[in-house]
């Protein structure tokens, strides 16, 4: 547990020595790092994780004032004496107590890492979710593009057939067969539209803006680098927020352990006294007190063995979010590799299909082509390039998952550790 520990303080170091979201910008993306900056700034969420930080430092240093004397003042009636009052002035200073106050100390240290940690898992969920909006919008507008050109192309053809069967060259059949398919990009560029408009609400309602706008295009460059898979897997097991969070929560475990079997030990402290009131005239008493308490039957040696049984559970724990987040990182660069063939793949088909339709439409002129074959180029033509962009968009997404579950693109302002 003390190899987590350490592991966690080294991650939380390193964080603070990261540079900001903006500076990091992966893909060169500013404006999705400036919209993250801005979602982790200003998002309930964030600030609640904020505050519950600021809580355990507040009661970290609540646990380190206690090794310090404590002041109390009594004061006691006797109506059986004439109703005399007396008072006295109470300074206790803890020498010993077995353990406790350090076990007390180590373990608010460790719930302050538990909370830095649950404030990362914050900042990563909300800057997963925002990055999926944005890569969501950027590729519902590009396909909403894409769908324009085709719809403009098919409008061509309706008008050019038209034509046609004016000059009675074709069949009705064949501008019907043309209109039809206009009418199905039609409402595929509706829908499209439809989809871009809630992907821009969704990250508007991250962002906590009215009036957000995203101008950037989606664009996965064949110069995109990511770090090995062995690296990747190593910071993303340093950097792991859960982990962190649940190598904290053992460790609080382990001292709860060390506080139960204190109970059991006698407390020392130092005492003195000064009378006041009507007891003014007593001496003032220094001197030492031992203190045992004891609960009913074997109360506390049963809480020793509770606290064992929950310091098992939280280190099974740990083992098991190691093995979560291994996974994670392995299936994303799996996701990966295979977008990035697919955009490859999906480039050179999309060149493919668009000459495909040119040699159609001179062939159907020519007469060695028929006006379905043509419609079929043409709509394979856009089914290709949707492709495409599906393909870029589960790239883009999977590299900036992998940056994002590795450490290696991390919000600006990460916590101290204490």
């Amino acid at each position: 547990m003390l190899v987590a520990r350490r592991l966690a303080i080294v991650a939380l170091g390193t964080a603070l020595a990261a540079p900001s979201f903006a500076a990091q910008a992966p893909l060169g993306n500013v404006e999705l790092a400036n919209v993250l900056e801005r979602v982790l700034a200003t998002h309930p969420s964030a600030d609640a994780a904020r505050n519950e930080v600021s809580a355990a430092r507040s009661e970290l240093s609540g646990a380190r004032w206690a090794r310090f004397p404590g002041f109390s003042v009594e004061t006691f009636a006797d109506q059986r004496d004439g109703g005399s009052v007396s008072a006295a002035l109470q300074v206790d200073l803890p020498l010993w107590t077995g353990g406790r106050l350090g076990a007390e100390i180590r373990q608010s240290k460790s719930r302050l890492e538990a909370t830095i940690a649950s404030l990362d898992e914050v900042y990563l969920d909300l800057a997963l979710r925002t990055v999926q909006s944005y890569v969501d919008l950027l590729t519902l507008r590009r396909r909403t593009a894409i769908l324009d050109e085709s719809l403009e192309e098919h409008r061509k053809l309706v008008d050019s057939m038209a034509r046609r069967v004016e000059q009675e060259i074709s069949p009705a059949s064949e501008l019907q067969l043309a209109r039809s398919r206009m009418r199905q990009t039609e409402s595929e560029v509706l829908q499209a539209r439809a989809q871009a408009e809630v992907a821009l609400l969704s990250l508007r309602e991250l962002a906590g803006d009215e009036n957000l706008d995203v101008q950037a295009r989606l664009n996965f460059p064949n110069s995109a680098h990511l770090p090995d898979a062995a690296e990747l897997l190593s910071a993303g097991l340093r950097f792991d927020p859960q982990w962190r969070r649940i190598a904290a929560q053992a460790e609080i475990a382990t001292e709860d352990v060390a506080i139960r079997k204190s109970e059991l030990l006698p407390q020392l402290g130092a005492r003195y006294v000064h009378h006041l009131g009507e007891d003014s005239d007593r001496e003032d008493q220094l001197g030492l007190v031992v203190s045992v308490r004891t609960d009913g039957g074997l109360s506390r040696v049963s809480a020793i063995n509770a606290a064992r049984m929950r310091e098992r559970a939280a280190q099974r724990a740990v083992d098991s979010a190691q093995r979560e987040q291994r996974e994670r990182i392995m299936t994303e660069l799996a996701s990966y590799s295979s977008a990035r063939l697919r955009v490859l793949a999906g480039r050179d088909a999309a060149q493919a299909a668009e000459a495909v339709t040119a040699s159609f439409l001179r062939q159907f002129a020519a007469g060695r082509r028929t006006w379905p074959e043509v419609l079929n180029a043409v709509r394979e033509a856009a089914t290709a390039r949707l492709a495409e962009v599906e393909a870029e968009s589960n790239a883009v997404s999977s590299y900036l998952r992998l940056m994002l579950v590795s450490g290696h693109w991390r919000p600006a302002g990460a916590e101290e550790s204490p």
